[in-house]
């Protein structure tokens, strides 16, 4: 069966269960015993994958542990450590009468391959070499359970008085033979009082330095603890019981009907991240921080359908194969042309991502599309699913959105800004408000122009009425006259006075009551404008089906109520009109019925002259009171005029006011990443506008058109409103094909702001490096998603500068792997070793010195950054002949000789 590599993974290290070969122990060493123990090791929780059996002094449980495992025994543990703990000559605090011994717990690098010869070596070379204690009388006395006993009078008792020299322990440990085959710890709470009882901080400080990590057995005091040994440096306190009797050891009984029985007593909280080997255990002191973490449940744990389990490869150009990958990082590395951005471009297009994935280079992506079929994807939770979602940045890419070409930069914050509910619905009202205000300014602009050609009608028609003055001259004329000619018709002055009282006041109401028709017809003619029209499909359409039906009747059942209020008020308004009207008639009536009026009529019907300047005075009174009706609308349209400008211009700067409103609360930051709205005057676009629509051949038309307003928002509104006032009036030439009510909609009717946004990270972003801006764009796509699918990632540092990929790309996978699985392809050592990798699969294609196994052309071959192998040139398959580890240096550093060389150059102190 194949095993299964995804690099550095999580698992439980329980590093101090000592044996019942242990001297001191609570077990009872006896054969029955040493069988309940390992059944107790055979069912640990499935977690716990590595142990270190840590007996005192001596290698004998650990012999023993390993000769079951031998007879195919303990399969559950994938590593078993010898760890020796030794009670050494430094002292913690203790009371009076019994100092605590600090225990030194040193690991041992075994090949198990040459199990029997790796044991006495550590007897021989190591045990056998310690003395008993630095006293005189026993300073030949080698470490041996028989000196214990022959000098303490039983083992326990020597035991717990001959305790070994602490420098003589720590320099055979340091010496050429041992210092790269073991891992010192210590315990955590001896050491941790070693100032006390007048002991000395360089004590304390000395053997800080020389141990990799510390063991504790409390959980409840951990954090606290590790918090104070923070102070020292970086090193990690472990967790684990100090298991050395079965009842912390209770995982082996089962029930009746075979199930195993609740853990009640047993526990070990100590995660790590890494290889179940001894390279593996080196990590938690090149990265503690990263590679060990205290805590009940397995860390940074995705959801089965978050993480890409497997990628199988059937295609037949590749080495049939399954990649398994990591949960956190994962980068492909490989030299030019070895299938790595292959590999992963085909990945992404096998789960349908419409991204190319190389710019401008159809026949690479022809080959990866064809990839596609000879490709399977596997899942963390079992499934075989291509529609699930990854986010896939080809080479390039963020360093084209950092460009912001077409305002695709703009487009992604937005994006980013609409994951939140309130925000989104912020820009959804702007949107909203926008097209509103649009028609709303449309309407208004064509009332406007309608008005217009009214006034211009109703000065035309005041100046064919005729001169005022000459008619008012004409009227007075007149008026004398038949003041004349009334002294010949048989009728008493007063008869005549009364008369030509009613007569003036029946004109008066006849005109009256003709102007009051007309204004009725136009109400009456009011109630086809809907009192509302507005249609709100659009509106709810993002609602649930049972809301939009609910919204949608009570909206349409509120409009049609409304509409038979609005005709209601409108016959109102004409009634009152016609009240008028009706009452006009009457008096009308009772004029045409006064004696005096008709007396008048009969006096003066058969004076032909008298009618005839009569009928004359009545034209020019009635041209008179025309003069003063059209006076009076024109003054009324100039007010309407007036007001529909000033409400067009004000509408037309909501464009701009409304995203001044909203800004601050479209706001959003995480960490020093911070993005700002503003609204940005589309100054292109509107520059297109006056190119395309003003004649320029004039200055004015070329002053006009050349009027500088990049980023004045002032400036701005003072030119529209002067290119509008003059296309109202008809002073500016426009180009052919362009007509002044078109150009007013296309200026005032158009929003040419749209929101916009201003990205600060320690700079504004356009004060950045073009790398840093690279690396602001991977910030804004990941660290505002609210996804939490794979990322994939090509070559990020073709975008960033060196600085910027130490100082902040590694800084920030660190923290981004353990949130999303990544999978990034990568030529950079930086991103590989810094950010500390926990899947490396390394590419090559076929080739006379770099050959394939059956010699396809690509092939891959994956591990952790700890796996490790010398370089075996005798192996063809040029992956197989090495670790992990020696291809990364090889192909991100050159190899080891040239990384030395390097090293040396810099002379870094």
């Amino acid at each position: 069966m194949t095993k299964i590599v995804r690099g550095s993974e999580w698992r439980i290290w329980d590093l101090h269960i000592h044996t019942p070969e242990s001297i001191c122990q609570d077990y009872k060493n006896t054969p029955e015993n040493w069988d309940k123990f390992i059944n107790c090791l055979e069912n640990l929780p499935e977690d716990v994958k590595v142990i270190g059996i840590t007996d005192y002094y001596f290698i004998d449980g650990y012999e023993k542990v390993m000769a079951y495992k031998a007879k195919g025994r303990l399969k559950n543990l994938e590593k078993i450590f010898p760890i020796l703990e030794f009670r050494i000559d430094t002292f913690g605090s203790g009371n009076e009468n019994r100092l605590q011994k600090i225990n030194l717990h040193i690991l041992f690098d075994i090949d198990e391959s040459k199990l029997e010869a790796e044991i006495k070596k550590i007897r021989e070379e190591f045990i056998d070499n310690i003395k008993i204690s630095k006293l005189e009388a026993h300073k030949t006395k080698k470490l041996s359970k028989e000196n214990f006993s022959e000098i303490g009078g039983t083992l326990k008792d020597g035991f717990e008085s001959l305790i070994p020299s602490t420098e003589e322990v720590l320099e055979l440990v340091n010496s050429t033979t041992w210092k790269d085959k073991t891992f010192l710890f210590l315990g955590y709470k001896e050491w941790s009082n070693l100032e006390k009882n007048q002991q000395l901080k360089p004590l304390k400080d000395h053997l800080y330095s020389q141990v990799k990590a510390f063991f504790s057995n409390n959980i409840e005091t951990n954090e606290k603890n590790q918090n104070w040994l923070n102070e020292f440096g970086n090193k990690k306190l472990l967790h684990s019981l100090d298991i050395h009797s079965f009842k912390d050891l209770d995982t082996y009984e089962f029930e009746e009907n075979g199930n195993k029985k609740p853990i009640d007593n047993y526990h070990c909280h100590t995660w790590i991240k890494a290889d179940p080997t001894f390279n593996g255990i080196k990590q938690i002191d090149y990265e503690p921080d990263e590679r060990v973490s205290i805590e009940q449940i397995k860390p940074q744990e995705k959801a089965g359908y978050q993480a890409i389990d497997s990628v199988t490869i059937t295609h037949s150009d590749f080495t049939h194969q399954t990649l398994y990958l990591n949960q956190n990082l994962n980068c492909i590395i490989g030299g030019r042309s070895t299938g790595k951005s292959v590999l992963l471009g085909a990945i992404a297009k096998k789960l349908n991502c419409d991204k190319p994935v190389k710019f401008g280079n159809q026949e690479y992506t022809d080959f990866v599309n064809a990839i596609v079929s000879g490709l399977s994807i596997a899942w963390k939770d079992g499934v075989e699913n291509n529609d699930r979602n990854i986010e896939y940045f080809p080479q390039s890419y963020m360093y084209q959105l950092a460009k912001n070409k077409d305002g695709e930069l703009d487009k992604l914050v937005e994006e980013i800004i609409k994951q939140d509910a309130v925000k989104n619905q912020l820009i959804t009202n702007y949107d909203s408000f926008s097209s509103e205000n649009n028609s709303d300014i449309t309407t208004k602009i064509n009332k406007l122009f309608q008005l217009q050609e009214e006034l211009v009608k109703r000065k035309l028609k005041l100046k064919e009425k005729g001169d005022e003055k000459g008619i008012r001259s004409e009227i007075e004329k007149l008026t004398k006259e038949l003041s004349e000619l009334k002294l010949k018709i048989q009728i008493t002055e007063q008869e005549l006075e009364e008369y030509n009282k009613l007569k003036l006041k029946l004109e008066e109401l006849t005109k009256t009551n003709e102007t009051y028709n007309t204004q009725i017809s136009k109400i009456q003619a009011l109630k086809e404008k809907f009192f509302l029209n507005k249609d709100i499909d659009f509106d709810i359409v993002s609602l649930s089906e049972s809301n939009r039906s609910y919204i949608k009747s009570s909206f349409e059942k509120l409009k049609e109520k409304f509409q038979k209020e609005w005709e209601s008020e409108v016959d109102k308004i004409s009634l009152k009109n016609s009240v008028i009207v009706k009452a006009n008639s009457e008096v009308i009536t009772e004029i045409e019925k006064n004696q005096n009026y008709i007396k008048g009529i009969e006096a003066f019907k058969n004076n032909n002259q008298y009618k005839e300047v009569e009928e004359k005075l009545k034209i020019q009174r009635d041209k008179l009171a025309d003069i003063t009706l059209i006076k009076k609308e024109i003054e009324e349209f100039i007010l309407q005029i007036d007001s529909f400008k000033t409400s067009i211009k004000q509408a037309h700067r909501n464009f701009y006011i409304k995203i001044e409103e909203i800004k601050e609360s479209l706001k959003i930051s995480e960490g020093k990443l911070e993005i700002l709205a503003f609204p940005k005057l589309k100054s292109n676009e509107f520059k297109e506008l006056l190119n395309w629509s003003i004649n320029q051949q004039s200055d004015e038309g070329k002053r006009i058109v050349n009027t500088s307003i990049e980023n004045k928002v002032e400036d701005y509104f003072k030119l529209t409103n002067e290119i509008f006032e003059k296309l109202l009036s008809g002073t500016i030439t426009l180009k052919g094909g362009n007509e002044h009510l078109g150009l007013a909609l296309k200026l005032m009717a158009t929003n040419y702001f749209q929101i916009s946004y201003n990205i600060l990270y320690e700079d504004t972003f356009n004060q950045m490096s073009e790398g840093k801006k690279a690396f602001v764009v991977l910030m804004l796509l990941l660290d505002f998603s609210d996804k939490d699918c794979p990322i994939l990632i090509d070559q990020p540092e073709d975008d960033l500068d060196n600085r910027a990929i130490y100082k902040e790309l590694v800084k920030y996978l660190k923290k981004k792997k353990k949130e999303r699985q990544i999978i990034v392809v990568t030529h950079n050592p930086n991103i590989v070793v810094g950010a500390d990798s926990e899947q490396v699969i390394v590419a090559n294609q076929n080739g006379v010195d770099t050959k394939n196994r059956n010699g396809t052309k690509f092939q891959y071959i994956t591990g952790s950054l700890e796996n490790t192998k010398e370089t075996d040139e005798k192996i063809e398959i040029i992956l197989e002949r090495q670790g992990i580890k020696e291809h990364v240096c090889e192909i991100l550093e050159g190899g080891n000789e040239a990384f030395k060389q390097r090293e040396k150059k810099y002379d870094i102190k």
